[in-house]
């Protein structure tokens, strides 16, 4: 029963952790979609 305890545990830690990393990954491309509007007003401008 500890076992599967663990198990789950050690699941639910990545999952965690690769949420964080998606959502950094997803706010970096946010980012750069940003400036790309930005750089792109200034050349209209």
């Amino acid at each position: 029963m500890s076992t599967k305890s663990k198990l789950k545990e050690n699941y639910n830690s990545e999952l965690e952790e690769r949420s964080e990393k998606e959502l950094l990954e997803e706010e970096i491309r946010n980012q750069q979609t940003l400036d790309s509007f930005v750089e792109s007003d200034k050349n209209w401008s």
